[in-house]
């Protein structure tokens, strides 16, 4: 456990929201500040240490569990951990200072509305916290599906491409991998919870709301894990067909130069009879230089004839012709 740096802010009059972010290393002032707001200490590290944690219950008299917020800054999303009951709402965590600074913001806008309804600051501060992975998901779709179409539009492949598109897959699996056990126990959660002390209806009308946020949240998660999958498999789709361009050159060039390999073998053998004839220049020229060459010609025309194309390793790029000054 880490030294804890906290902060408490009262929001609506009667309710208080209290940000917890550890930092430092100072064990036991973390735990004594943890345990004064009513956080069981040895949860709140379980989840924040890198565990799966994935829980969400809400008990009678108070509700506890894990949610995840995002800075967008092409890190992971992490994970906070929350503990709430009709007196306050706590929430723990690491890291998520813009996030979580985002989150103050509009809590404060809406502070007239959960006045009057103060349960719902918990369903509106988890729906806030979420709405940062959804942009963060959403911001990451963007980015993969830019680096797509720039990989479909490369045929050389790029260590650079599969490099990003490495970074993008290790920021999004810890989400990926954790989510969908979150949405079975948020679904599970709200399944008639009955009465919980403090609870409203507009707040478990705002929870109701929170579990359409988990759920369209997860399927932003589908959607990148697929466009991942999409570029992952367009790089392979990039690397087999700049492998096939290269076996294509070594097909061609065998093709061609066969007929001289023949012809090699063929003149190299001691016919004696042959070997009397080629004694004069013309001779020479004649079956060493004009014979290859005219077979050479005729293996290209055939191949040109029967359907092949020179790969795209022979063909010259033409620089774009800047326009003419006005």
């Amino acid at each position: 456990m880490q030294r804890a740096g906290g902060e408490r802010r009262r929001e609506p009059a009667g309710h208080l929201l209290i940000d917890v972010k550890l930092a430092g290393g100072d064990t036991d002032a973390a735990s004594a500040m943890l345990q004064a707001v009513g956080i069981d200490a040895n949860a709140a590290q379980q989840v924040l240490s890198g565990g799966l944690g994935t829980e969400f219950s809400l008990a009678p008299a108070a509700a506890h569990g894990v949610c995840w917020i995002d800075d967008n800054d092409g890190h992971p999303a992490v994970q906070v951990y929350f503990a709430w009951n009709e007196m306050r709402l706590v929430t723990v965590r690491s890291d998520g200072d813009a996030a979580i600074a985002q989150v103050r913001q509009r809590v404060s806008e809406r502070v007239d509305v959960i006045k009057q309804h103060p349960s719902t600051l918990f369903g509106v501060v988890l729906q806030l916290m979420l709405a940062s992975v959804q942009r963060g998901l959403t911001q990451t779709m963007i980015d993969v599906g830019t680096l797509d179409m720039e990989i479909i539009a490369t045929a050389t492949p790029k260590s650079d491409q599969t490099q990003r598109l490495n970074e993008f897959r290790t920021a999004f699996q810890p989400l990926a991998l954790r989510f969908p056990m979150y949405v079975v126990n948020v679904r599970a959660a709200l399944i008639d919870p009955g009465p919980v002390t403090g609870m409203d209806d507009a707040g478990m009308s705002q929870l109701q709301q929170l579990l359409s946020a988990v759920q369209g949240t997860s399927g932003l998660i589908d959607t990148l894990a697929s466009g991942i999958r999409n570029a992952a498999q367009d790089i392979q789709g990039q690397v087999g067909s700049w492998q096939s361009d290269r076996i294509n050159v070594l097909t061609i060039v065998t093709m061609v130069f066969l007929p001289i390999s023949f012809l090699t073998g063929y003149f190299g053998m001691n016919f004696t009879w042959f070997d009397n004839q080629l004694d004069s220049f013309w001779s020479w020229l004649l079956f060493g230089v004009v014979l290859p060459i005219g077979l050479v010609l005729i293996s290209v025309t055939a191949l040109a004839t029967g359907g092949y194309t020179m790969p795209r390793l022979f063909r010259r790029r033409r620089r774009p012709v800047p326009p003419a000054p006005h």
